[in-house]
C-alpha cells in the first residue's frame, strides 16, 4: 500500500506541475504555433554557421596559393570573427551551373556586392568593406583639371573599353561616342600600355593591380571619375538583424581604428585617401568656393567653405571621414539610395525636400540672370529671359531644373560645372547666364575678370545651400550634425569661416522647411 500511495502522490504532483505550466504557457503544445514561420526561432550568434561566397575579382576577392584572399575577404573575415560568428568562405564561378545553388539558401553572405537601387531590398547589408571608382585614365603628366567634366571627356581621343562591362554601359548611358571596344580587359589594357589608345575606362583598383608594379604611379593619371561603387557584405534576408548589426558595428570600428586602411595598404603601396571607405560617405562636386580641391594625384586636398565647416563638425564628432570630390552626376546620385551618405553643397529646393535629410544652411544661393555689360540686354521678368536666344546654366543643377519647370526653351545646359557655364557667357557663346551671385563673384576673381564686364539682372531664385543626407542615414546622425552646426553658429566658428570665404555677403537664415 505504501508503494501504491507513493506512486499515486508522484503522479498527482506531475499532473499539477503540468497544469501550472499550461496555465502560464498555453501554446507549449501548440505544434502549428511553434513551427509557423513567424515564430521560428532564429539561430543565435553563437549557433549560427554562415556560408560566405565570393566571385573572383582582384584585388577584392581572389585565390592566391590555394588561399582565398583580398581586401573584402580580409575585412569581412575579421568583422565576422570579432562578432563571434562562425563562417566558411568559398569561391564560385558566376558562369558555372551551380552558381545559383551557391548564392541562394539560408544563412548566406556574399562578398564584394555592390550596393545599388536594384539590389537594396534583396539583402541585408553590412559595410562598406571597400570602394570602387570607375574612371577614365591616361598616360603622361597629371592634369590640374581633374576631374575633367563629362562634356569635355566626350571630346577626348578614343577611350578603350570592354564590351558589355558596367564601366562601359555607364559611359554609353551618359552619351559617350568616343569609345573603342575590346573583347577582354587584357586586350584593352594591352592596347593602352602599347600606345594604341591614349585613354582607358576602368575601375581604379582593378587597373592599378592589373598593371606591372609601379607602372601606374610612373605612367598613368586619372582624367575623371564618373561612377563610384561601394562594396558590402550582403546577407540573405533570413539572417537576423542582430547579426547584421553586430557585423556592421565591427566594420565601423575597423574603419575608425584604421584597420581597413591597413588592410588596403597591404594590397596597394600607394593609396589615394579618397578611395578608403568611411563610416559616412561624403560627396561633393567641384563648385568653388563651397567645395573644390587643390593639388594633384596623391597630394589632392578637398577645400572650400563647406569643406571647412564639415571638417569642423567631424572634428567635434571625434572621427573625420574623407571627402570625395567627384562629378555632380556621381555625387548627387549616390545619396539618393546609399546608406550613411551625403552630398554638399546642395540647394534645398521644393523638388528635393523629401528626397534627403537636411543639415544647414551652410551657404546662400541667390540666383540671378547675368548678361555682358556690353550687350543691350535687360532682364526684368522671366518672360524677357524666355525671349533670349540662349541661357547657360550647369546641367542638372537646381538652376537647370527651375528653367525646365518654367518652360524655358532656350536652355544651354551643356556645362557640367559653374566654371564652364560662366565661361560660356564670358566667351559670348550664350546671351545670358543663370547662376548664383557667390559663384559669379568667385569665378570672376579666380579668372582675373572684372565684374564690371557683367551685368546682374533679375534674381529668380533664393534657396540656401545645405548638406543633404540619404534617407537611410540614421536620424540620430543627422540630428547630431545639425546640433554641432548650430553650436558652431553660436560660438563664432561659423562666422569665422564665413568671413574668410564670403566677407561682405549676407549669411544664410535657416527656414523651418521649404514649401
Amino acid at each position: 500500500m505504501n508503494k501504491i500511495k507513493i506512486k499515486l502522490l508522484v503522479g498527482i504532483i506531475i499532473i499539477v506541475a503540468l497544469a501550472i505550466v499550461i496555465v502560464y504557457n498555453p501554446n507549449i503544445f501548440n505544434i502549428n504555433s511553434t513551427l509557423s514561420p513567424e515564430n521560428t526561432i532564429e539561430p543565435t550568434i553563437s549557433s549560427l554557421e554562415l556560408k560566405v561566397t565570393g566571385v573572383e575579382f582582384t584585388p577584392n576577392v581572389y585565390l592566391d596559393n590555394n588561399k582565398i584572399v583580398g581586401i573584402d575577404t580580409e575585412i569581412a573575415s575579421k568583422a565576422l570573427e570579432n562578432a563571434g560568428i562562425k563562417f566558411e568562405i568559398s569561391l564560385t564561378d558566376p558562369s558555372a551551373q551551380d552558381y545559383n545553388k551557391n548564392v541562394t539558401g539560408q544563412n548566406r553572405a556574399f562578398l564584394t556586392t555592390g550596393y545599388s537601387v536594384e539590389r537594396k531590398d534583396s539583402y541585408k547589408w553590412a559595410g562598406p568593406t571597400s570602394q570602387g571608382m570607375y574612371g577614365i585614365f591616361s598616360k603622361g603628366e597629371s592634369s590640374p583639371a581633374y576631374p575633367l567634366s563629362i562634356e569635355d571627356s566626350m571630346k577626348l581621343e578614343p577611350i578603350a573599353v570592354v564590351k558589355n562591362w558596367l564601366e562601359t554601359t555607364t559611359l554609353e548611358d551618359l552619351g559617350f561616342k568616343n569609345l573603342v571596344y575590346f573583347d577582354t580587359y587584357g586586350d584593352a589594357l594591352s592596347a593602352f600600355m602599347n600606345d594604341k589608345v591614349k585613354y582607358i575606362a576602368s575601375d581604379f583598383f582593378h587597373l592599378t593591380k592589373s598593371l606591372p608594379e609601379g607602372y601606374y604611379m610612373q605612367n598613368v593619371y586619372a582624367v575623371t571619375r564618373y561612377r563610384t561603387v561601394f562594396y558590402y557584405l550582403a546577407f540573405s534576408n533570413d539572417v537576423s538583424d542582430e547579426v547584421v548589426s553586430k557585423v556592421q558595428k565591427e566594420i565601423d570600428k575597423m574603419i575608425e581604428d584604421k584597420t581597413v586602411e591597413t588592410v588596403m595598404q597591404r594590397y596597394f603601396k600607394i593609396l589615394l585617401p579618397e578611395f578608403i571607405p568611411g563610416t559616412l560617405q561624403l560627396f561633393a562636386e567641384v563648385a568653388p568656393p563651397y567645395n573644390f580641391q587643390t593639388g594633384l594625384d596623391i597630394s589632392r586636398q578637398a577645400t572650400g567653405s563647406t569643406v571647412e565647416m564639415i571638417n569642423e563638425i567631424q572634428k567635434r564628432n571625434g572621427y573625420a571621414n574623407r571627402i570625395n570630390i567627384s562629378t555632380w552626376i556621381d555625387a548627387y546620385s549616390l545619396p539618393q539610395y546609399l546608406p550613411n551618405s551625403a552630398v554638399f553643397t546642395i540647394a534645398r529646393t521644393p523638388e528635393r525636400e523629401n528626397m534627403f535629410q537636411w543639415v544647414g544652411p551652410v551657404s546662400t544661393n541667390k540666383t540671378y540672370f547675368y548678361t555682358l555689360a556690353s550687350s543691350s540686354i535687360d532682364i526684368n521678368t522671366l518672360e524677357q529671359a524666355k525671349n533670349l536666344k540662349s541661357i547657360a546654366t550647369p546641367r542638372e543643377w537646381y538652376t537647370h531644373v527651375f528653367l525646365r519647370n518654367n518652360d524655358f526653351k532656350n536652355i544651354v545646359a551643356t556645362a557640367l560645372t559653374s566654371a564652364e557655364a560662366f565661361q560660356q557667357l564670358v566667351s559670348g557663346e550664350v546671351e545670358a547666364l543663370f547662376l548664383t551671385d557667390v559663384d559669379v563673384k568667385w569665378l570672376a576673381k579666380e579668372k582675373g575678370i572684372s565684374e564690371n564686364i557683367l551685368k546682374q539682372n533679375l534674381m529668380a531664385i533664393d534657396y540656401d545651400g545645405y548638406i543633404a543626407f540619404s534617407l537611410n542615414t540614421p536620424v540620430t546622425t543627422v540630428n547630431n550634425w545639425q546640433a554641432i552646426l548650430d553650436e558652431m553658429k553660436s560660438d563664432g566658428t561659423f562666422d569665422a569661416i564665413w568671413k574668410k570665404w564670403f566677407d561682405g555677403i549676407e549669411k544664410p537664415t535657416p527656414p523651418n522647411k521649404i514649401q
